[in-house]
């Protein structure tokens, strides 16, 4: 048996830019997906979805194409489909695969609201498809080494996202902490970094109430610039050079300065959205916006947008205070987890050889 945890988490800068070759960073977030792998002597093999409480028999023809006994269990069966599918092609396995039980828990990335039950948008998808790619590998004993692991598990979710999506969610997943992210045209997947968290900036995340479906922003984001192709690159124009200078900022340790570029990257996405109407800034994100800039501090949204979670930027403790206690007096609530929490973490059976 071999259990992994990965965490989520929040774009700081490079939302949507980053998709045309713009720097972003994100920190991971200690919200973390479950996943457990056992190697059984059955038949076929079971896939166990925790947060539906469902339990899927199947099995796995010569080539790796998976094959549901009964009925599909929908996006979680095919996130384990394009995990076995690319561990077969990219970890070269060998020989026909042993029954699995395979198990997977996502509901820390759940909450309720408004009396009913919304997914945070903290990347959960990214999160349990790298849990579930770290468990599978070590269960199999597959020697894997780091490089290969990020790139396994990116064309994993690049695979069952459709091609859409940046990859940072994953590169977060795997690695923990800070991370910047850049796509590079001379290379197959996004190149990623750890980042040190600059001395003196303050940040928390503020839950909107509603979750956000990230792939039809991305589709509008998409038809957009297939659409209105000098429009769309005006609007990159201005948003690359603010995730420059937050990048520069960031790196350099200039707190001020990368606030500036932070008020500046929100301002150019809201330019965009306005023209591409997208639905990144919804009128709660305008309402948090006026909440923390009476305040002195800085607000964005995170990821996608249209929902989920907006942060909240600041180098003064009494200023993320002040904003906090007024969020709060408005009936919305600050994300209550860790921030810059460890990657991928993989527990082996400590009786297995």
């Amino acid at each position: 048996m071999t259990v992994a945890t990965a965490p989520g988490k929040l774009v700081i800068f490079g939302d949507y830019a980053v998709l045309e070759g713009a720097p972003a960073v994100a920190t991971s977030v200690d919200v973390r997906a479950h996943a457990q792998v056992d190697v059984t002597d059955g038949r076929n093999s079971v896939f166990i979805d925790l947060a539906g409480g469902k339990a899927y028999d199947f099995f796995v023809e010569p080539g790796a194409e998976l094959v549901w006994t009964t009925e599909s269990p929908g996006d979680r069966g095919t996130i384990v489909a394009a995990v076995l599918d690319t561990c077969h092609e990219l970890a070269h396995l060998r020989g026909p695969l042993p029954a699995l039980r395979i198990s997977l828990n996502t509901r820390a990335f759940f909450t309720r609201s408004n009396g009913r039950t919304e997914k945070l948008g903290l990347g959960s998808s990214a999160a349990v498809l790298v849990a579930l790619t770290g468990a599978l590998i070590d269960a199999l004993h597959i020697p894997v080494e780091p490089d290969s692991l990020i790139r396994i598990c990116h064309e994993a979710h690049r695979r069952f996202q459709g091609g859409l999506g940046s990859g940072i969610d994953v590169a977060t997943a795997v690695l923990g902490g800070v991370i910047g992210v850049r796509r590079d045209a001379a290379s197959e997947y996004p190149v990623s970094e750890s980042l040190a968290w600059p001395d003196g900036l303050l940040m928390s995340a503020v839950w909107s109430g509603s979750s956000a479906s990230t792939p039809e922003l991305l589709t509008r984001f998409n038809a957009y610039r297939d659409n209105h192709a000098d429009e769309f690159r005006n609007h990159l124009l201005h948003l690359g050079r603010f995730a420059e200078q937050a990048d520069a900022a960031w790196r350099d340790g200039r707190v001020a300065k990368l606030l500036s570029a932070l008020t500046g990257y929100d301002n150019a996405l809201r330019a965009l959205d306005y023209d591409a109407e997208i639905g990144i800034n919804t009128e709660v994100h305008e309402s948090l916006r006026g909440m923390t800039e009476k305040h002195g501090a800085v607000y964005k949204t995170s990821g996608a947008g249209g929902g989920d979670f907006g942060i909240v930027l600041t180098n003064s403790q009494d200023v993320l205070e002040e904003v906090a206690a007024e969020i709060d007096s408005a009936g919305f609530r600050l994300l209550d987890a860790k921030l810059n929490a460890a990657g991928l973490s993989i527990a082996p059976d400590a009786g297995r050889p």
